[in-house]
């Protein structure tokens, strides 16, 4: 069975200082050695031999975490399985399974049927269809932001109106 799971991390202010120092730790380490993981990082414990050697992955991800929070972002920590249900592929593209379907029988995204029944999509493609989403619509926001750039109040209205008619 497939399962999807997600946990919102939002930054502490008390932690502020010790991201911080985590963050500058990190770019003073590449500054001098360049972003190789050589040499290694260590998660380590309490006694001097309680330690483990990070891959360079969760380094990777260690990284982006706290220059995330360090900015004051919040993160989403998603863990599912490489195979997903139209269901949660709805639930990661913030859309209704009936729209994800109808993507799939437009052809927008891809899913086979491993069984008799149900469709299943590549959780890849998933997340990439999300980033092409968000690209498409910081694309138009952009574009409507430099195209009503010198409008004024009152024509935004005027405009408003006029589509809310023609619906």
């Amino acid at each position: 069975m497939s399962s999807v799971s997600a946990q919102i991390v939002n930054p502490v202010p008390t932690d502020v200082n010790g991201l911080a120092d985590v963050l500058s730790f990190i770019e003073a380490h590449e500054a001098r050695h360049g972003n190789s993981h050589e040499p290694a990082f260590f998660l380590s414990g309490a006694s001097e031999h309680d330690r483990v050697e990070l891959t360079e992955q969760l380094h990777g991800v260690l990284k982006r975490v706290a220059h995330a929070l360090s900015h004051g972002q919040s993160i989403t920590i998603l863990t599912c399985d490489q195979e997903i249900s139209t269901q949660q592929a709805a639930e990661i593209l913030g859309l209704s399974r009936p729209t994800v379907v109808r993507l799939i029988e437009d052809g927008e995204l891809d899913a086979y049927v491993p069984g008799a029944v149900r469709r299943k999509l590549r959780l890849a493609d998933v997340l990439a269809y999300r980033d092409e989403l968000r690209a498409r619509r910081n694309r138009f926001i952009t574009e409507s932001s430099a195209e009503f750039a010198d409008v004024d109040a009152d024509e935004v209205a005027e405009l408003v109106a006029e589509a809310k008619r023609r619906r």
